[in-house]
């Protein structure tokens, strides 16, 4: 019997491979054999034409019966989604991020170029080099970032570095990075490594991409945590509660979103066991 085709989150279509469901799931932290019998009943439901999204949820309800903490990091790439519309939850986000990788960071923070003036989402500092990031958000799992981004980029950094020729100082940016939450094509990348462009995806580049700093830093957005609804996240995010060491450090960021009692400290127990990891 032919294995079942399945929809990625980009329209494309592959072959359902259950070792790659195992392996996701191992990567999270489950043991083998709990990614395995996970996977094989889901595997077992997987029909012609279903989406990766709706396998990815069947996995996610099963695992966080039984570990929320490895289910809370299964999630991490549709949580960092959950961080959207506008983008600026992101860029905080991101800021803490590098922060905890040792820079220091501030966001949007305006830069005079030669031409025009522009606005960095994140300045990063780590001893005497200086980097503007520009990032770019998606709430959609398929959607990639391009070649007219990655141009886009380019131009900025280079009005910056004219604009400080000009007034015959020290470039206030000596490196352009441009960070997004899902994947590159393919033509950006190429561009990118042409004309000096530094990359930070999803899973790009490879031991040092944007889930692996988070694995590294322990650094998780309150989006990841299992214990509150959608619209509880939502809340948390409003009054700029971003990160699960928030939460953790000032129970009162609950409190004041109407959660209390067992759930509060539920939701601080999860916190921790994340923020230990």
């Amino acid at each position: 019997m032919n294995a079942p085709i399945v929809v990625k989150g980009d329209g494309t279509r592959e072959t359902f491979v259950i070792d790659k469901l195992v392996s996701s799931l191992r990567h999270s932290g489950a043991e083998p054999e709990l990614a395995k019998h996970i996977a094989e009943v889901v595997g077992g439901t997987v029909r012609d034409g279903m989406s990766t999204t709706l396998i990815y949820r069947e996995a996610f309800k099963l695992l966080r019966k039984e570990e929320r903490v490895v289910a809370a990091r299964y999630s991490m790439r549709r949580a960092i989604l959950d961080l959207g519309p506008t983008g600026f939850p992101f860029e905080d986000y991101i800021s803490e991020l590098m922060r905890a990788k040792g820079y220091e960071t501030k966001t949007r923070v305006i830069v005079q170029g030669r031409c025009a003036e522009h606005e960095v989402d994140v300045v990063m500092k780590k001893g005497e080099k200086v980097i503007g990031a520009e990032l770019k958000f998606h709430n959609t799992p398929g959607f990639k970032t391009d070649l007219k981004t990655a141009l886009y980029v380019r131009a900025r950094y280079w009005d910056i570095e004219w604009g400080a020729q000009d007034r015959k100082e020290k470039a206030g940016i000596d490196e352009g990075w441009l960070i997004t939450n899902t994947k590159f094509t393919e033509n950006a990348v190429n561009y990118a490594e042409c004309s000096g462009i530094t990359l930070l995806g999803w899973s790009y580049p490879h031991s040092a991409s944007l889930s692996d700093f988070i694995k590294e830093t322990g650094v998780y957005p309150v989006t990841v945590l299992t214990s509150l609804t959608g619209a509880e996240k939502a809340r948390l995010l409003a009054q700029g509660t971003t990160l699960c060491h928030m939460v953790m450090q000032d129970p009162s960021t609950l409190e004041r979103i109407g959660i209390s009692g067992k759930k509060r400290d539920g939701t601080i127990a999860e916190s921790k066991a994340l923020c230990s990891i």
